[in-house]
């Protein structure tokens, strides 16, 4: 039995990736603790020791406030993983990202023999220059990239979530033989249900989940649904998340009377997500486009290509490298006029759903859960025996 140590700037509960790699390294025979934010109930672990800190989770629009929440982060996730590594050693220590520097947490476990992984779940630099802009988001995105390239230099595996985000990390100065492509496949134990007939009668249903923020486009669906409001009577969309353009939303919803359309709900752990998301007809993935957006392969996308969903999303790089063969219906991102043309033909064209839901199926068959797993074994026990 190895002994595994994760530390994330996350919840448990709600993020797929470090529960679903926690409980793939328990259900084989580990010792699997993770160190992370806590929330206001007890997480489902099967398995897992979560420890979670007693800090809240910043999303907001201040530099400096990120920064103090990742500080104090950081201070009480390494005295705590120094107390635990010192009352015995851990084999591996893995670190997920963002920020990349929370790879500080590890360096006393590091100094005590255990391997270090860097499990980056999204690239820092080109997120910071889209959220903050101009000359000074261009110098921070710089200096993150050498956050990114040191952290990456301490770390003893590099795992990134997919093929394009891999050549990046390259191209940034990360070695090719450091880094493992894991990528972000649903856990199929909890993702097991599929689209069926539960949907509300006489309504064409939208679903959007995830994270709340200006880059990924909640605005633009609602803006689309606005505009078929007469078109399409029965429309609907249902947000599932949280977010600092969450309020903003809200605002909008109000602003085009789209109360009766328009539905808001909370994040849900990870277990109770499939049951919600199977009751719609049409997943949505309204991105705009940006330096980070097109590195980014949705796990929302994902989610709905998984559970049988039809989808509707952005035509960005990632998107297309991995769906563009007529597995999702692609819209030109950040146009509020295509997106809608793309929510028409959906509703209106049934076999075109089928279609779309036969070949998303298709496009999964190497990136399922079952194949992914068997990569994240092969990464993290090479360093077992290294």
């Amino acid at each position: 039995m190895a002994r595994f140590l994760m530390i994330a700037y996350t919840t448990y509960m709600h993020d797929g990736r470090v529960k679903r790699h926690a409980e793939a390294l328990a259900e084989r025979g580990d010792h699997v603790d993770v160190i992370c934010l806590a929330t206001g109930e007890p997480p489902i672990t099967n398995g897992v020791n979560v420890i979670g800190l007693p800090m809240p989770r910043y999303r907001g629009e201040s530099k400096f406030a990120y920064l103090r929440s990742y500080m104090r982060f950081f201070s009480m996730a390494a005295q705590r993983a120094a107390r635990m590594s010192m009352k015995q050693r851990y084999d591996v220590v893995i670190v997920c990202t963002m920020p990349d520097a929370v790879i500080v947490c590890a360096i006393l476990p590091k100094f005590l023999g255990s391997k270090v992984v860097l499990d980056v779940h999204d690239t820092m630099p080109e997120l910071y220059r889209d959220k903050f802009g101009g000359a000074r988001g261009a110098a921070g995105a710089k200096l993150l990239m050498l956050e990114e390239r040191a952290s990456s230099w301490w770390a003893d595996r590099v795992l990134a979530v997919h093929d394009l985000h891999r050549d990046r990390l390259q191209q940034a100065g990360v070695p090719a033989d450091k880094i493992h492509v894991v990528m972000n496949s649903p856990d199929t134990r909890i993702f097991d249900l599929h689209k069926n007939g539960d949907a509300p009668p006489n309504q064409f249903t939208l679903i959007c989940h995830g994270t709340v923020t200006q880059r990924l486009g909640l605005d633009i669906a609602i803006s689309a649904v606005a505009s078929l409001r007469s078109e399409i009577p029965e429309l609907r969309l249902k947000v599932i998340g949280e977010g600092d353009r969450l309020a903003e939303s809200r605002a909008l919803v109000d602003r085009l009377g789209l109360g009766g359309r328009v539905s808001f709900m909370d994040l849900v752990p990870v277990e109770k997500l499939p049951a919600l998301l199977v009751k719609s007809d049409v997943g949505l993935v309204p991105y705009r486009p940006s330096s980070a957006t097109h590195l980014m392969l949705p796990v929302k996308l994902l989610d709905y290509a998984t559970l049988g969903i039809p989808v509707i999303a952005a035509r960005l790089r990632t998107v297309e490298y991995y769906f563009g063969d007529g597995a999702v219906e692609l819209f030109e991102p950040g146009s509020v006029s295509d997106l809608a043309r793309a929510i028409k033909l959906l509703y209106n064209d049934p076999e075109l759903r089928e279609r779309l839901v036969e070949r998303a199926g298709l496009a999964l068959d190497a990136l399922n859960w079952k194949n992914q797993r068997n990569e994240y074994y092969r990464a993290i026990d090479s360093l077992l025996h290294a």
